[in-house]
């Protein structure tokens, strides 16, 4: 691969060849620099580190909080942000009123 950016893609949908050796080389070498998380799209790609790598403080989440996605490096985070601005708002149903209880 000639790439000189391996490891540093968020989203590997956004890569002009995407096959299953150039996902599995990006995943290891994200892994290696304890970036447990790689966006393929809409889709977010998790790979457990087998330890603790601070990655889910109280200052972590505040980062992905009413953010764009792109805006932070993926995390679970962003996905769960995401899916709540999108039930709050209706957004996610043609802006129709949501059918639920938010608890804070």
């Amino acid at each position: 691969m000639s790439r000189t950016d391996i490891g540093n893609i968020d989203d590997l949908a956004t890569l002009s060849n995407l096959d299953e050796a150039i996902l599995l080389e990006e995943l290891k070498c994200r892994y290696n620099q304890d970036k447990i998380y790689t966006y393929v799209g809409d889709i977010l790609v998790a790979v457990n580190p087998f330890r603790d790598i601070g990655i889910y403080g109280k200052e972590v989440s505040e980062k992905y909080k009413s953010q764009k996605r792109t805006a932070n490096p993926p995390h679970i985070f962003g996905v769960s942000d995401a899916a709540y601005q999108a039930m709050v708002t209706g957004s996610s149903i043609g802006g129709k009123r949501n059918q639920c209880i938010v608890i804070r």
